[in-house]
């Protein structure tokens, strides 16, 4: 009966393994999407002196692609996209302000997988643009945009050729934007 038990241990632990090392793809070309939560903060001036600040939460999309180099202990790649941060708004008595942020983004990724599931880091950039306006007691328009830091930690899991992705990414963008996510990606 023990042989039988290691037998069927072994016989086990060498399927597992088998399955395990097909479920997930290699490197090469991918695709993606995600949608998450993004949070905003801005302040509005005039002159150099503050004339409103904004700090406000909205929903937040992105597209994305790039190519990973699958190495033995490390993931190197290289990620562009789109984001759309939403468009975040608040008031205080006789002022409201609203703002749509978005931008274009570059990165850098590394990371490490064990097996189906991994974790990665980013450092790259991101080209934004800002459009707000001010009503109220002051009416201001604002459109601006620049070229500001990133960086952003993840973690995924992957089923053959598909990816699941959970991840926090910061920008530099103004006073801050923190975006999380979750999402998919196809190797190809």
């Amino acid at each position: 009966m023990n042989q039988f038990r290691t037998f069927s241990f072994f016989s086990l632990f060498l399927i597992a393994g088998a399955l395990s090392s097909d479920a997930y793809a290699d490197g090469g070309w991918y695709v993606g999407g995600s949608i998450g939560q993004s949070s905003v903060e801005f302040d509005f001036d005039e002159g150099g002196d503050d004339a409103f600040g904004l700090n406000d939460n909205d929903n937040a999309w992105k597209v994305f692609g790039g190519y990973v180099l699958d190495l033995p202990l490390v993931d190197l790649g290289v990620e562009g996209g789109y984001v759309d941060f939403g468009s975040v708004s608040e008031s205080v008595s006789m002022l409201s302000a609203q703002a749509d942020v978005t931008g274009v983004n570059l990165w850098g990724v590394a990371g490490i997988d064990v097996g189906p599931i991994g974790v990665f880091g980013k450092l790259g950039a991101v080209a934004w643009d800002l459009d707000g306006r001010v009503s109220g007691i002051a009416n201001l328009s604002i459109d601006d945009n620049g070229t500001d830091i990133g960086y952003g930690l993840g973690a995924k899991f992957m089923l053959f050729s598909l990816e699941f992705r959970a991840e926090y990414e910061r920008y530099q963008v103004e006073d801050g934007v923190d975006m999380f996510s979750v999402g998919a990606t196809w190797v190809f």
